[in-house]
């Protein structure tokens, strides 16, 4: 119970000032005005929150993946997913990013999202080297028969450093100097700038030495909506370590990208009139959630 606080207010041309400190006074002390509804709503929310996001999993986690060649080693689906996001002005209530992994690489990325909280659309991305499958309910729903992903070494690039603490500080420093650009549109809609978001979505690495692949994914968006990512990765070339990147869509629009003023990744905006599974971009709209 919130005690009675008692103001005497003086008349005359100070009354307003004396009010207005008052006032900045009570807020001060208890809070903003109508902070007591706050607890219970940010509890529903949360509670919101939690089960769209259970949802989102169930819909991701209905896919098993594996390379093409070798369907007994299946790649390890991350529950936990790299990035949550939401679009009001287009509608989209929550969405999520999952990775499936082989050995901490990423191979395969699923981004999920809903309008209706009961329908969930997938845009599915290779991010495998080679050709790989995704199975749903025992039958094979995504087939993509090229490699999702090509690395380059990124030749300006400084020597790959001793400590994972420096190497992130190094990817970090190298994805600013790469920018993109998104088009969902028909041709002569003017491009949006996408923003990087500059923390790393997904970081791996294989200690404070050199003797395994290091690396990182960063997104670029609109808002918080990846619409493309880039990967960047250190590798091993003849007796030193190089930093190598690979760019790749997460979205339907028209993705450009560049490093400084050069063009390096450029994709179409998705044919929605050929849905061929063996692409490796895959977009799956209003799918159902899978029974408990």
């Amino acid at each position: 119970m919130i005690g009675r606080i008692r103001i005497s207010v003086p008349s005359g041309p100070t009354r307003v000032a004396a009010l207005a400190s008052a006032v900045l006074a009570g807020v001060l002390c208890c809070g903003p005005l109508g902070a007591a509804d706050e607890p219970g709503k940010n509890k529903e929310d949360e509670a919101r929150r939690e089960e769209q996001h259970k949802n989102l999993k169930r819909s991701a986690a209905q896919y098993v993946m594996f390379p093409a060649d070798n369907r007994k080693r299946p790649f390890k689906f991350r529950e936990d997913a790299v990035l949550r996001f939401s679009n009001p002005v287009t509608g989209c209530k929550d969405g999520a990013v999952y990775l499936w992994v082989d050995g901490g690489r990423p191979r395969a990325l699923l981004k999920v999202y809903t309008y209706d909280n009961e329908h969930f659309s997938h845009e599915l991305q290779s991010l495998a080297e080679g050709a790989i499958v995704a199975e749903r309910d025992g039958k094979s729903s995504w087939n993509p028969t090229n490699p999702g992903v090509a690395f380059r070494e990124l030749v300006d690039a400084p020597g790959v450093a001793q400590s994972a603490a420096e190497r992130l500080r190094q990817m970090k420093a190298m994805a600013g100097k790469f920018s993109a650009t998104y088009v969902d549109g028909p041709p002569g809609t003017t491009p949006l700038d996408l923003r990087l978001l500059i923390q790393p979505v997904f970081r791996f690495e294989t200690g404070h030495d050199q003797r395994g692949p290091d690396g990182a994914m960063f997104a670029f968006a609109s808002g918080t909506n990846p619409m493309a990512i880039l990967m960047l990765e250190a590798r091993q070339v003849g007796e030193s370590w190089k930093w190598h990147y690979a760019f790749a869509r997460t979205a339907s629009g028209a993705v450009t990208a560049r490093y400084g003023e050069k063009e390096i990744f450029s994709v179409d905006r998705y044919d929605f009139r050929n849905n061929d599974p063996t692409q490796t971009f895959l977009l799956l709209p209003r799918q159902s959630l899978p029974k408990e």
